[in-house]
């Protein structure tokens, strides 16, 4: 697809230096990742990228058209080279950008990713789910499920009734179960981070572990009292370790 055919990007930066790009996951946004940017934007050039998953210009709901959603972008800011950081889905989309185009992605960040396992939220999804069905799934992504507000409740809600966009949720989901790498990620040969929340439900630690036995030059961090989204439950020590590293 010509790349001046997707859809606008949208995106929050500070700093200057080396670029940072982070990710966010299948029920994502970019402010998830505000308070990394702020402290990343320190000591670098810190980016949050909104995947355009529920955008109708993106032509494809799957993980490879992410990918080239996302070198599109490097490439209109002219980014040669990013450390790249995902958490969830955008982990997954991370390491197939590293896998694919090894020459754009200089380090790579791991918070939750999917790409081994998941334990997916959209499996047995009522046909109109209420917001307290909704409510008690997103609490699973969570340590502390105070987390899960009303506004986002009311937007997953959203996302998961109206037709166009319950589609692209599982479109995505999907692919993302099918699309296993398990056999390249021995080939990634860029320093990797892998930061993981200890009472993680829906990517446990197991997979956290299995993942540092096949990426070669991996860091794993544990982050106690901690759930799938460890920027947002966790957001000073996450930070401290992204930032230290």
């Amino acid at each position: 697809m010509d790349e001046n055919a997707y859809p606008e990007y949208r995106w929050r930066e500070r700093g200057q230096g080396e670029s940072v790009l982070l990710l966010h996951g299948l029920m994502g946004q970019i402010d998830h990742w505000e308070s990394s940017v702020q402290t990343l934007g320190e000591i670098s050039r810190a980016i949050a990228l909104e995947l355009p998953i529920f955008h109708p210009a993106l032509p494809e709901a799957s993980i490879a058209e992410l990918r080239r959603y996302v070198r599109s972008f490097l490439k209109a800011l002219e980014i040669p080279r990013a450390v790249v950081g995902g958490n969830s889905l955008g982990g997954h989309v991370a390491l197939e950008l590293t896998l694919t185009h090894p020459e754009r992605v200089s380090g790579l960040i791991l918070v939750g990713s999917s790409g081994l396992f998941e334990r997916g939220y959209t499996r047995g999804v009522p046909h109109r789910p209420s917001s307290e069905y909704v409510r008690e799934k997103m609490r699973e992504i969570f340590y502390d499920p105070t987390l899960v507000t009303p506004a986002w409740v009311e937007e997953v809600r959203r996302a998961v009734t109206a037709p166009s966009s319950a589609m692209r949720v599982l479109r995505f989901a999907r692919d993302a179960k099918h699309h296993k790498l398990e056999e390249r990620l021995p080939h990634i040969c860029v320093p990797t981070l892998l930061v993981w929340g200890k009472e993680d439900r829906i990517t446990p630690p197991e997979v956290a572990q299995r993942f540092h036995a096949l990426i070669p030059d991996s860091r794993l961090v544990f982050l106690a009292h901690c759930g799938h989204v460890p920027m947002l439950e966790r957001p000073d020590t996450f930070n401290s370790v992204v930032r230290a590293w």
